[in-house]
């Protein structure tokens, strides 16, 4: 699944120019007329498939090098959802982290200083790629340790909170578009399938990891970077009048970005795998 995903997007960056200005967001978002590619859409990064139910049950697990050093950290990131619930651009989420390190010398001890983390939207359109949603911060909160004490066996768990759509996202998101003008810019929420309109297929969740390194009378300091993807779910549930339906976004055979309108029967048909697995 996951390498099926990667080659649609690699056939999306190649085709997008061919994409028409049938876009919602050209109504009332100007300059986005696809013409501008981000530049880095189509490399391939770590990621959680989120249609995937066994992605959503173990997440990913990362083994990185620590620079200058002969052991090894060990990241496990996992979306933590409720039954039914869906990872989306709109609504707020739960990414779980567990750090812990892998081949630590018995003489050595590792702390954790600090862990910056930033999560930004992945769309294939320059114009907003790479937006800022949501940033975390955590670290020790007195001053009796060092930082948060981990090692083969012993692991830091925390919990980076997302923010759907917060003041700082929705004002990156529209001066994405519109660019620096005169005026005071006006908040509104924005639909989830606004951005899955236009090439948003991801959150990005990029951190650094700042270690405090120990090895008897020696304290050294070294910074450890880490990148994966989650995927957006790409369903939309629509009410019309008295009818519910779904609208389906996905990459048709020319590569373009394509909506297919689904009854709630044909939806769960579609879908009753991953959510038999989620509502267990």
């Amino acid at each position: 699944m996951k390498n099926m995903l990667r080659k649609k997007y690699a056939e999306l960056y190649k085709e997008l120019r061919y994409l028409g200005a049938a876009s919602a967001l050209s109504i009332f978002l100007a300059g986005c007329s696809g013409s501008e590619l981000a530049p880095n859409a189509n490399i391939s990064y770590d990621m959680i498939d989120t249609s995937n139910s066994d992605d959503l049950e173990k997440g990913i697990t990362q083994v990185l090098d620590v620079p200058g050093e002969k052991f090894k950290l060990v990241i496990n990131y996992q979306c933590e959802l409720q039954d039914g619930e869906r990872w989306t651009i709109t609504s707020n989420k739960h990414l779980n982290i567990e750090i812990k390190t892998e081949g630590l010398p018995d003489d050595e001890q590792v702390y954790i200083d600090n862990i910056h983390t930033d999560t930004s939207i992945c769309s294939y359109f320059a114009q907003i790629n790479g937006i800022t949603q949501d940033t975390m911060d955590d670290r020790i909160h007195n001053s009796l340790l060092l930082g948060f004490s981990i090692s083969d066996s012993n692991s830091y768990r925390g919990i980076n909170q997302i923010n759907g759509q917060n003041d700082t996202f929705i004002e990156g998101f529209i001066r994405g578009y519109n660019g620096y003008v005169d005026g005071e810019i006006k908040e509104q929420r924005f639909l989830e399938s606004i951005y899955l309109e236009n090439g948003v297929y991801a959150n990005q969740v990029s951190s650094i990891i700042d270690l405090i390194v120990v090895k008897g009378e020696e304290t050294t300091f070294v910074s450890v970077p880490s990148e994966i993807q989650i995927s957006i779910w790409p369903y939309v549930k629509i009410q019309n009048k008295k009818e519910i339906y779904y609208q389906y976004y996905y990459l048709d055979s020319e590569g373009k970005i394509a909506c297919e309108v689904l009854s709630e029967d044909e939806y769960y048909e579609r879908t009753q795998a991953s959510t038999r697995k989620l509502t267990k």
